[in-house]
């Protein structure tokens, strides 16, 4: 089995090394077969040399791809995709700390490799230093009640990309040439794994999230009250909503044809809410289960859905 870490990396030269260290200490678990393959993202603070160092020194475990200019991590991550060959493939930011057996965990984690799947775990929320921060894991986006239904992703995004991995067919199913309505590349992963396959979830930490001022994106606390405040913010959260729609259109018009009548009813109901009268658009929001995480953010979503 081939396994293969996708990195993205643009301006990380301070905590870049931490990280691959992280990485490479993965190997000693993982086997034969395992390799890190990184994107830089056109860095002038020195990462790119930092990236051709390491390639120096582990030539057969860590391949850079030439940079490639894309813009975005979203971009990035969607760059490595495509130049992706492994058997089950992670994602990888270039700034958090993996504990050593978070490969071979998630690896023996996967059950089927013919169809689908992807397996997430847990992480701890760390500050800059990698100290961890004692939190209420309750109040943080990747919070879920119960069971991860495809509804739920459909509106919100549970499953951090650094956490995760999938199969070689997953990613041979999902690479397009284009995705509309994209929100982020894991997102949409995790919704095609629910799709048309399997989500299985770790329920253990086994890295360490790096929360610092310049995270893409963070860990958020659903529960701050600044956090509550933007989620009842009217034009936000009409916003917010239309992009979820689009989203899931976009995912529809890609791979609709071969969803199950299941799969498909719950993708047109859900892009259809906009065509129903209020009282309709609520009843089936909550009927079908179609809600984020927290009280807040489903009143929101309700009123301007």
């Amino acid at each position: 089995m081939r396994i293969q870490i996708l990195l993205a990396t643009y301006n990380g030269a301070k905590y870049i090394e931490t990280q691959l260290e992280s990485l490479i200490r993965q190997q000693h678990n993982a086997g034969d077969g395992y390799e890190i393959l990184i994107s830089d993202d056109g860095s002038t603070d020195g990462t790119a040399e930092i990236l051709t160092e390491y390639q120096e020194r582990y030539p057969s475990m860590i391949s850079v791809l030439p940079s490639s200019g894309k813009g975005s991590a979203m971009k990035n991550f969607l760059y490595l995709m495509e130049c992706s060959d492994g058997d089950v493939i992670f994602f990888c930011d270039q700034d958090d700390y993996w504990l050593p057996d978070k490969v071979s965990r998630t690896v023996a984690a996967f059950d089927d490799m013919g169809i689908p799947e992807l397996v997430f775990s847990d992480a701890y929320i760390a500050d800059e230093n990698l100290k961890i921060i004692e939190v209420d894991d309750r109040s943080l986006q990747t919070y879920y009640h119960g069971e991860l239904t495809l509804q739920k992703l459909l509106v919100q995004n549970y499953i951090m990309g650094c956490t995760m991995a999938v199969n070689r067919t997953l990613l041979d199913g999902a690479l397009r040439s284009s995705y509309p309505g994209m929100e982020m590349h894991d997102w949409w992963l995790d919704i095609y794994a629910k799709a048309f396959g399997k989500v299985i979830h770790i329920p253990h930490k086994l890295m360490k999230y790096r929360q610092h001022g310049d995270n893409e994106v963070g860990a958020k606390d659903l529960n701050s009250g600044k956090y509550i405040r933007s989620h009842l913010n009217g034009r936000a959260i009409r916003t917010n909503c239309g992009n979820l729609l689009k989203q899931a259109a976009g995912f529809y018009n890609c791979y609709g044809e071969k969803m199950s009548p299941e799969v498909s009813r719950i993708f047109t109901d859900f892009i259809g809410l906009r065509d129903r009268n209020k009282l309709s658009r609520i009843y089936t929001q909550i009927h079908e289960g179609y809600l984020k995480s927290t009280p807040a953010r489903v009143i929101g979503q309700l009123i301007y859905m």
